[in-house]
């Protein structure tokens, strides 16, 4: 690179994927950048695409699989020498789909105790290095995920006007976040799940029976499973809400 050129940056997922105890790592294949070399499966960000966004195409191209995504773990940044590349890693759970070296050329299943003898690229060893002396991680390997640690990504639009979070999930219920824009609405509809919410700022008119509850910051809700209900936001608003059983279609 000729001397005062500015190093072209990438922004990079990476998804460390447990299941059954175990993490899956694949290998970069022939003609890559370190091919040969075994990572945290993942890639670049495209224009205008969330972090978790990426992270979900990537492991579906490369791997075929689908994810739950968890926390963000760390944002890495490291300097090549023909390149800046700042990668980003998330807890992850395999959902489903059975992972096949579809963009890489080997895939494998590891004990967190192998990991440390692989030769991973350098924005990766300092993900691992943040994990393993995590005290979270013990318990999230176990699959115990009771805790979520604010942070700003992981926001899906499922509607205009709708951003929708995923915090945390037992077997039986399930917590959202909701941030709706002014001047959306949410068309009438139902599903099974009972939902529980509180409005933390805003301004909503929610609609069902007939009826209208027009709620302020403070007010909650229960709805019952089943029940047809619309809403129109009438300011800014975010919304905490519950619901049982766990929606797997927010995961």
């Amino acid at each position: 690179m000729k001397k005062g050129r500015k190093k072209p940056t990438y922004q990079v997922t990476a998804g460390v994927i447990r299941k059954n105890g175990k993490l899956l790592i694949s290998k970069r294949r022939k003609g890559a950048h370190l091919a040969g070399v075994w990572e945290f499966p993942g890639g670049k960000q495209e224009k205008g695409e969330s972090l978790s966004g990426c992270l979900r195409r990537e492991l579906f191209e490369e791997l075929g699989i689908s994810v739950r995504i968890g926390p963000q773990i760390a944002s890495v940044d490291y300097e090549y020498p023909r390149k800046r590349v700042v990668l980003h890693g998330f807890y992850c759970t395999w959902k489903e789909g059975e992972p096949k070296p579809l963009q890489c050329q080997a895939i494998r299943w590891v004990s967190p105790d192998e990991l440390p003898d692989l030769m991973l690229p350098p924005p990766d060893m300092k993900i691992l290095e943040t994990v393993i002396n995590s005290k979270f991680f013990e318990e999230w390997m176990k699959g115990k995920d009771m805790f979520y640690k604010k942070n700003s990504d992981g926001y899906n639009t499922p509607a205009k006007g709708v951003k929708l979070k995923s915090l945390t999930y037992g077997e039986k219920t399930h917590m959202c976040e909701f941030v709706l824009d002014a001047g959306s609405a949410i068309p009438q509809h139902s599903h099974p799940h009972e939902q529980t919410g509180y409005l933390v700022s805003g301004k909503i008119d929610f609609l069902m029976e007939g009826k209208t509850f027009d709620a302020e910051p403070g007010d909650s809700w229960s709805i019952p499973g089943d029940m047809p209900h619309s809403a129109n936001v009438i300011e800014d608003s975010v919304i905490v809400e519950v619901f049982s059983p766990v929606r797997d279609e927010y995961l």
